[in-house]
């Protein structure tokens, strides 16, 4: 089974597995090295490690159509600004960057799962609406959030969080034609034989 993370970053969702993952797990990011940020008032700087196994963009995947079981995104935050430590730290896209972005990413992702590949997206709860309008190849279930709200527990109505959504790439229109299968010549009563 082969996992392609699309935007990997310093790999904090698999913290604590990165020894598990083998060779059939690929990941790419549009940067490479070791980062320092200052975080407010903290004395020493977050250092983030980005270490994909290649250096690419979503939009533009360098693989074969249908080589993935499996496609993992946590994108960049959105509207936090590159200023913000968030933004600094894993990227921030504005409202035109994520239409322009998540269209092409669309058709690549789509393009290089094979047939009912799953595609695992990390997202804020509050942009959930945003992203599901532009990945139309994609047909989502099972969200799962997690809160992460700090100085009070969250209500069932908060739009705070994350949300983790499982898609399952879609089956390719078939035509009514390809659908109905010819029914053999009946011969009518009376007819010769």
């Amino acid at each position: 089974m082969r996992i392609l993370d699309v935007c990997v970053g310093a790999a904090k969702i698999y913290q604590g597995m990165q020894e598990q993952l083998d060779d059939n797990f690929v990941s790419i990011d549009i940067r490479k090295g070791d980062f320092s940020f200052q975080h407010g008032s903290m004395v020493a700087p977050t250092k983030i490690i980005v270490k994909p196994t290649i250096i690419a963009d979503m939009r533009y995947l360098p693989f074969q159509d249908g080589v993935f079981d499996g496609v993992v995104a946590d994108p960049p935050h959105l509207d936090c600004g590159l200023v913000a430590f968030m933004g600094k730290a894993y990227g921030s896209w504005d409202q035109h960057e994520i239409i322009a972005v998540m269209k092409k990413a669309n058709l690549e992702i789509a393009r290089v799962l094979r047939e009912h590949g799953s595609f695992t997206l990390k997202i804020m709860n509050k942009d959930k609406d945003r992203y599901l309008s532009l990945l139309k190849n994609f047909v989502f279930y099972l969200p799962v959030q997690t809160f992460r709200v700090r100085g009070c527990m969250p209500s069932k109505e908060s739009k705070n969080g994350a949300i983790w959504l499982l898609g399952i790439k879609k089956e390719m229109a078939i035509s009514e034609q390809e659908i109905c299968v010819a029914e053999p010549p009946r011969q009518l009563i009376g007819e010769r034989q």
